[in-house]
């Protein structure tokens, strides 16, 4: 077959022109214009028998981005398997929130932060391409996602500025107090009963360990706020991804009295989806 009726066979069988582009172009290596310039270009037996497979588990809802391996995060590739969380779009924001936090030029002071939950590893390693002087304690409790991240920092050629930590909980993060000055976060905060009403995409294939916050949603955040103040620096950032203004407003009330709330960002749907909390000397 060619390009042209693999794409139209891939067609009737997603009935997603969008997720059958994606397939084509990662298993055939090459772009969207490269596709449409190129109809009549033969696809061999092999990859024609690897798009058909990748049709078939993507019909059964598994995501697409554990179908080809890999996310796209920050204009970026990052590996992804079954058993670690995907990035989503909305988490970009928490990124943007944490890069202004960080100075675009290197100071006296190191400037180390700390991402807790850290999956994949996209926030942290964005922060570290994107402020090439910082450094990072990444901590993760899923050993498949801290695999991943290994090889995430290892395909950036960061190592060097990273620690992966398997945090079997908050206290057994190997830091002095008053270390970092920056903690991001995006933890797991879907409260248990609700997980059973996702997509069936999230719901019966990413690591619940990622999703569920508990019997509120909020049991991370808890967790938080208890040791953020000996974590970091006086006047250093907590910022945080969160599911909506139900929790923000219980976030408000559960911080620590030295942790001063700064501010909210929406999400491309106007919900509120990161939270800034800054310690303050009492």
């Amino acid at each position: 077959m060619n390009i042209k009726d693999t794409r139209k066979k891939l067609f009737s069988e997603l009935k997603n022109q969008q997720e059958a582009d994606i397939i084509l172009c990662r298993l055939l290596s090459c772009d969207l214009a490269f596709l449409l310039a190129h109809p009549e270009r033969e696809v061999t037996r092999e990859d024609e028998e690897k798009i058909l497979n990748a049709a078939e588990r993507r019909k059964t809802k598994e995501p697409l981005q554990y179908i080809l391996g890999w996310a796209n995060f920050w204009g970026r590739d990052f590996e992804v398997s079954p058993g670690v969380l995907i990035p989503r779009p909305e988490t970009e924001l928490l990124t943007e929130l944490a890069l202004a936090e960080i100075p675009q030029s290197p100071s006296a002071d190191e400037f180390t932060f700390l991402d807790w939950g850290t999956g994949s590893g996209c926030i942290a390693i964005t922060l570290l391409l994107e402020r090439p002087f910082t450094y990072a304690l990444m901590a993760e409790k899923n050993r498949a996602s801290c695999d991943a991240a290994r090889r995430n920092l290892a395909r950036y050629n960061l190592k060097n500025r990273a620690t992966i930590w398997q945090s079997t909980g908050a206290g057994d993060i190997p830091t002095p107090e008053n270390k970092f000055s920056l903690i991001v976060s995006n933890p797991p905060y879907i409260p248990t009963k609700e997980i059973q009403n996702l997509m069936p995409d999230v719901r019966d294939y990413e690591p619940h360990i990622a999703l569920d916050g508990g019997d509120d949603g909020l049991e991370c955040y808890r967790t938080l706020f208890n040791f953020a103040p000996l974590w970091l620096k006086n006047d250093g950032a907590l910022l945080l991804e969160i599911g909506g203004a139900e929790q923000a407003e219980a976030l408000k009330r559960l911080a620590s009295p030295s942790l001063a709330f700064e501010r909210e960002v929406l999400d491309y749907a106007g919900m509120v989806r990161c939270m800034a909390f800054r310690l303050r000397a009492l």
